[in-house]
């Protein structure tokens, strides 16, 4: 299968269910005909860089997905006869764009295995430094009568303890 990509703006005025209700329906196109998708993002309400049927902002929509070479057509058509929907485009990812998703694929395979095992080596060094705690013999209490606040006492006073640790 061949990985695309489809964005497409509708009109900002529409309410959120509408909304979420044309990105279903293009979703289940895709599905309709034995795609995959792969991920859909909501770029949300931008403002367009030119005016399209007088309209000045538009709300955003990448769908990316696996699938067959008669899906861009029939999304085309739904495009076209949809009234909400301001502009579309659909391309097909290059040789090249894939091998770098599979790439950084890899690599966050691999950070992600490595912070599990840190994360695993904090969690035994944690146990351990408890346990050494628990194991420690109690403090001395010391003879000093318990601290007062330097609110409740002068500088003068502050300063006479300071001397008496020295």
């Amino acid at each position: 299968m061949v990985i695309y990509e489809t964005i497409f703006i509708l009109d900002s005025l529409m309410p959120p269910k509408d909304i979420d209700a044309a990105i279903e329906k293009i979703s289940g196109i895709i599905t309709k005909d034995n795609g995959k998708i792969r991920k859909v993002d909501k770029w949300g309400k931008k403002r367009l860089a030119y005016e399209i049927q007088k309209k000045q902002y538009g709300f955003y929509v990448a769908i990316e997905f696996e699938g067959k070479g008669d899906i861009p057509k029939k999304l085309e058509n739904d495009y076209n006869y949809n009234d909400k929907v301001l502009r579309y485009l659909t391309y097909r990812y290059d040789k090249h764009k894939i091998k770098l998703m599979e790439a950084e694929e890899k690599r966050e395979e691999k950070t992600t295995g490595m912070e599990n095992q840190s994360e695993r080596e904090n969690t035994v060094k944690q146990d351990e430094v408890k346990e050494q705690i628990e194991q420690a013999p109690a403090a001395e209490q010391t003879e000093e009568s318990p601290a007062e606040t330097e609110a409740e006492l002068g500088v003068d006073e502050i300063e006479s303890i300071e001397e008496k640790k020295e």
